[in-house]
């Protein structure tokens, strides 16, 4: 890296999206737990915006589900090269699978671990990838996916 820092740059009007869901599930449906990752952009974007709503929302919990137990270290670089700082939770899970799968494994127990513990999902699919098809399985399972990539971005 030479001494260079990759920054991410959140995308702001799909975190305004994941907003708007989120005060949806926890007005309307009593979500007061939210699963969170912070492996990919999308979570990532998607934990920092449920950290934003719970100062309105104080009774909300906000539980990270990790894959691996590095994911806890205060600061992380992920495979790309971009520098993570950790983040506030109230709890965390490390699904019992994850600890004894292999790395890219663990993504998906995670995964599944998440679809089989949730009543809704918010998602972000352009594309039929791995995160598609979790989806389509939590949706297969009675779970509530709502799609925000066909939402104005």
């Amino acid at each position: 890296m030479h001494g260079r820092k990759h920054v991410r740059c959140p995308n702001l009007k799909l975190k305004e999206l994941i907003k708007k869901q989120a005060i949806r599930l926890i007005e309307q449906e009593n979500v007061t737990d939210f699963l969170v990752g912070q492996i990919g952009g999308f979570e990532q974007d998607a934990y920092d915006t449920v950290l934003e709503i719970k100062n309105d929302y104080p009774h909300i919990r906000v539980i990270l589900v990790i894959s691996r137990v590095s994911e806890l270290n205060p600061i992380q670089k992920d495979y790309s090269g971009y520098i993570f700082y950790g983040r506030y939770f109230d709890d965390f899970i490390f699904p019992d699978k994850c600890a004894t799968g292999y790395k890219r494994c663990c993504i998906i127990y995670r995964n599944r671990y998440i679809v089989e513990n949730s009543d809704f999902i918010i998602s972000y699919n352009r594309y039929k990838s791995r995160a598609y098809e979790f989806c389509r399985a939590a949706t297969d399972k009675g779970v509530t996916v709502i799609e925000l990539a066909g939402t104005d971005t």
